[in-house]
């Protein structure tokens, strides 16, 4: 299947049907939301659409005989609320996004990112519409103050001096099936955010290669590079790439493009 978008406004939703031969039965199907705060999804494939943003539905059909198990729906929400709903026919034996494509030839990708104010969000979700690529957000268990200065002069402050690694919350039972990781995180006392180093002390990373994306209102290629250095000592076993220090969406495209894409 090529790659399917469903433009959805806030409020709305589409039930997503799967068209086979053989026929295949409810129970041989799981549907699955990237982002369930922007569109969730129902056993039943029923997406509503809750929030600006965009979610990759991904569904999976477990059934005998299928070469192609996944297929994926793209679902862009845009602000406003419609009354309207429909359904979507979505094949089941197809090629999943990962398997297009000069991300098709080099492994799956994950966009795994840190944000506070909202920047490295909206970084990593550009990322995730320009590669299809699955996403897991690194929050800390016990979440951090939404004011500034606790937040910069208290509980950032005190992990980066003493190099902590504090819980962080629902992390992936296992990154195995990536062969590549984008990072994006803003950078914190001279460094990345100490959830960072969790998220990728928490995993076997060998053989994998992550790319990092960070920017900053304040600081300086320098503590970028810090950070970088950070990530290779908490990676052990992958190839830590340069990466880029920049917000310019321009920017990111073009290395997503030129690098994250065609590296082997």
């Amino acid at each position: 299947m090529q790659k399917k978008t469903l433009k959805m406004e806030t409020g709305t939703t589409k039930t997503l049907k799967i068209r086979a031969t053989p026929a295949i039965k409810e129970k041989d199907i799981t549907f699955k939301s990237s982002d369930k705060k922007v569109a969730s999804v129902s056993a039943k494939g029923k997406v509503t659409a809750k929030k600006e943003g965009t979610a990759k539905i991904s569904v999976t059909v477990k059934k005998k005989g299928y070469k192609k198990k996944t297929a994926w729906v793209k679902v862009s929400v845009s602000a406003g609320k419609a009354e309207s709903s429909g359904d979507e026919e979505m094949p089941a034996e197809t090629n999943p996004p990962e398997e297009q494509g000069d991300a098709a030839n080099n492994g799956k990708i994950l966009v795994a990112y840190f944000s506070w104010s909202g920047t490295s969000e909206r970084i990593a979700k550009n990322i995730i519409e320009q590669t299809g690529a699955d996403s897991f957000r690194i929050e800390r268990a016990v979440p951090y103050s939404t004011d500034y200065n606790t937040v910069a002069y208290g509980e950032a402050q005190t992990e980066a001096e003493t190099n902590a690694r504090p819980p962080i919350r629902d992390p992936l039972a296992s990154v195995a099936e990536y062969k590549k990781i984008v990072l994006c995180y803003p950078i914190w006392w001279h460094t990345a955010p100490m959830t960072v180093g969790t998220f990728l002390e928490s995993y076997d990373l060998t053989g994998k290669t992550i790319y990092p994306i960070s920017q900053s209102a304040s600081m300086d290629t320098s503590q970028y590079e810090e950070s970088v250095e950070f990530i290779r000592n908490c990676a052990k076993g992958a190839v830590v790439e340069n990466g880029i220090f920049t917000k310019e969406d321009d920017r990111i495209r073009s290395y997503i493009q030129n690098t994250v894409l065609k590296s082997q």
